[in-house]
């Protein structure tokens, strides 16, 4: 399922961050290895989709720019 949200923030530095969900405004972690082809980082407010890798730590994955 693909989710769209808000980025609250990202470290480019540590390569972690966080997105706000539309859907519920839950937090998702997000990594670098995260994001999608051709995105190499986020900025906070950018507007992104993104699908939720359910494991253990629920992870974003796919990450892209709307």
């Amino acid at each position: 399922m693909q989710f769209t949200g808000t980025v609250k923030s990202f470290d480019a530095d540590e390569g972690v961050g966080y997105i706000v969900r539309d859907r519920d405004r839950h937090e998702v972690v997000v990594r670098s290895a995260g994001l999608a082809l051709g995105v190499e980082t986020l900025n906070a407010g950018d507007r992104v989709t993104f699908d939720v890798d359910m494991g253990t730590n629920p992870q974003a994955r796919n990450v892209m720019r709307c």
